[in-house]
């Protein structure tokens, strides 16, 4: 198997999942479409570098997930809500060796036991999670409901028409501490 050294995840990325090495050095297994392969990497380090190469940042988004959830513990969060791309982990984010699933790529959940649940892919991968069925049904809702919120939130931006005359002009004389508006000048026939 494959091992990379970095990785971002995609709308293609389907579950990440934290496993110790021989060495005890933590690396993720990373589910995309059909592949599988393992980055010498955290799950909590590639989510985080996902947010950073995309201009944003982890705390951001976990604030932003707690304002629409209602300051929640374990929330999911939200990479890109027009992709559909939301995140929740089996455990706290920061705790080491949690499973972190893609909510859009779950097809399936069948129980295995009262505290262990089968995650079935979108692509048919077969994932047990450490999670009660309804515990885990719980947090794809909390994601269906984040990612509602925020493509909502996304649409009700207005858009507006830019038109090269309506604005204004900001001018400041040499000597001058502070800028001036400067009237339209009427234009000579």
């Amino acid at each position: 198997m494959s091992i990379r050294t970095s990785y971002i995840i995609n709308q293609n990325t389907e579950a990440m999942v934290g496993e110790y090495q021989h060495n005890g050095e933590e690396m993720t297994r990373v589910i995309e479409g059909k592949e599988m392969f393992l980055v010498n990497e955290t799950p909590f380090a590639i989510l985080n570098n996902t947010f950073i190469h995309l201009g944003f940042d982890l705390e951001g988004a976990l604030k932003g997930a707690k304002t629409v959830l209602g300051g929640k513990y374990m929330v999911p969060v939200c990479i890109n809500a027009e992709l559909g791309m939301v995140w929740f982990s089996s455990n706290s984010f920061r705790k080491s060796g949690g499973i972190w699933l893609a909510y859009k790529h779950i097809h399936k959940l069948s129980p295995i036991s009262k505290k262990e649940t089968m995650v079935i892919t979108s692509n048919g991968h077969r994932i047990p999670v450490p999670m009660s069925l309804n515990h885990i049904d719980l947090k794809k809702n909390q994601s269906a409901f984040l990612h509602t919120t925020f493509v909502a939130r996304w649409e009700g931006i207005k858009k507006f028409l830019y038109e090269p005359e309506s604005g204004f002009t900001l001018c400041k004389e040499p000597g001058d501490l502070n800028y001036r508006v400067r009237e339209k000048e009427e234009k000579k026939e």
